[in-house]
């Protein structure tokens, strides 16, 4: 691992404050007098200016959509966004057992999980990652499977087209749903509804390798066919198959400005809280619509609250703190997603044991447990540590094997960001999700790639 460094006068001075205010907190620390909370989430923001300003090899890509901006775009939320949001408007995670206790561990175990992290990104080598190979030929006839198998996956589920249309973006009737279906045949069907955004990336590539010109105005009938077939999903699973076909439709989108279109994205997250909002309504209609966005802009603190708890605050840690070791989640969290096999590890699991903390008792089970968190809780800093370095090398391989086939194989370059963005469930939610992606999202991608991978087998 070869390291180059940068001299630019932020990342430079970044480094100055942060060991000059972690100087300061070690002079006049006081775990109960004296916590220096205020201090404390200012290395966050200095921990990221240190790297960043300093490292070549964290900075941005000028293409705006690639996997290395997704993963700079949730640190950068979680290491600035998020503790400046703190420190001006307050915590918003509700755990009043733990208002005004000192939060050194959750800091010191951020830092450590994105230093970590870093140290695995650079660990890879640029230059290797899957080979390029020419895209299917018969990519009209996965279009067509892809879309056979989702359309009968929904109309398994549903019933028919006209109840997915009028029940599928509210939750409590797709939880019904799901629970109706709890079967082998009602698995496979919710696993296939996943297919039909990749039958229209498939759709989308041939059609624009047809056409002399394009109009970008056309990319949004494409956008909408795709977000169609994603209404009964959660909302990362929803924004998830959109960047992937953004991905591939706008490879040559360069820009200069990627600081302020990190902050625009940031911003546009409140929609997506916003459409949570809408859909634990039981119906929906202008007149409900209009009062509920009223509302919604109306209470600050559920938006920053949501921001703080999907994004990753380090007050997200404090529950864990609360209670000690017993025996390790880690094989647990990985089990507990895996249907029937799953069912015997749920009370062993992270997310169990880190509900029964945060609500001090079992009233709900709502609360994802960062990785962070969980991987500090089975093995303290070290496991934090190792664990973080291995999430960077499998990120940076995803980022180098999309660039890699970007212009070559754009269909299975997609394929691969989209996996990249559901291993983005280290950085943002749990272990248990990510395996919960991969069981129930990751099919339509996977099969893609292991096609093309057959090939390059083939060919060599």
């Amino acid at each position: 691992m070869t390291l180059v460094f940068n001299k630019a006068w932020w990342g430079q001075l970044s480094i100055l404050f942060f060991w000059a205010i972690t100087f300061i907190i070690l002079l006049q620390f006081d775990s109960v007098f004296n916590p220096q909370n205020d201090l404390l989430l200012l290395l966050l923001p200095l921990a990221w200016g240190s790297i960043v300003g300093t490292l070549p090899t964290f900075k941005p890509d000028s293409v705006v959509i690639t996997p290395k901006n997704v993963m700079l775009f949730v640190w950068f939320n979680k290491l600035i966004i998020i503790p400046l949001e703190i420190l001006w408007l307050g915590n918003m995670i509700p755990v009043e057992a733990y208002f005004n206790q000192e939060i050194s561990t959750e800091i010191i175990t951020t830092i450590i999980s994105f230093v970590a992290f870093v140290v695995g990104w650079n660990f890879f080598p640029k230059k290797q990652g899957l080979h390029t190979i020419a895209p299917l030929h018969s990519l009209k006839i996965w279009a067509g499977v892809y879309f056979i198998i989702a359309f009968f996956s929904i109309f398994l589920l549903y019933g028919s087209l006209s109840n997915y249309w009028s029940g599928a973006i509210f939750t409590y009737v797709t939880l019904e749903i799901v629970e109706q279906n709890a079967s082998t045949a009602g698995l496979l069907a919710n696993i296939g509804q996943r297919f039909l955004p990749f039958s229209v990336l498939f759709a989308w590539y041939e059609w624009q390798k047809k056409k002399v010109r394009i109009y970008k105005l056309t990319h949004i009938v494409w956008l909408l066919l795709c977000l169609a077939g994603t209404l009964s999903s959660n909302r990362s699973n929803m924004a998830y198959p959109l960047l992937m076909l953004l991905s591939i439709m706008c490879m040559g989108w360069k820009t200069r400005y990627v600081f302020w279109w990190a902050l625009l994205f940031s911003i546009s997250i409140i929609f997506l809280f916003f459409y949570g909002y809408v859909r634990v309504q039981p119906s929906l209609d202008t007149e409900v619509l209009g009062i509920l966005l009223e509302d919604f802009l109306d209470r600050r603190e559920y938006i920053i609250q949501a921001h703080q708890l999907y994004i990753g605050s380090p007050y997200q840690i404090t529950p864990l703190l609360s209670i000690p070791p017993s025996s390790p989640t880690l094989l647990a969290s990985f089990l507990e997603p895996v249907p029937i096999i799953g069912k015997a590890f749920r009370e062993q699991s992270g997310p169990y044991v880190y509900n029964l903390a945060y609500h001090d008792s079992l009233v709900s089970q709502d609360k994802v447990i960062p990785v962070a968190g969980e991987l500090y809780y089975n093995g303290g800093y070290f496991l934090v540590a190792v664990g973080y370095i291995l999430f960077g090398i499998v990120y940076r391989w995803l980022d180098v094997t999309f660039k890699k086939n970007a212009e070559i194989n754009p269909p299975v370059a997609a394929a691969f960001f989209y996996l990249a963005l559901l291993f983005s469930a280290t950085l943002l939610l749990s272990l248990s999700v990510l395996v919960q992606f991969m069981v129930y999202n990751a099919a339509p991608a996977l099969l893609l790639i292991a096609a093309n991978w057959s090939r390059i087998r083939k060919a060599s």
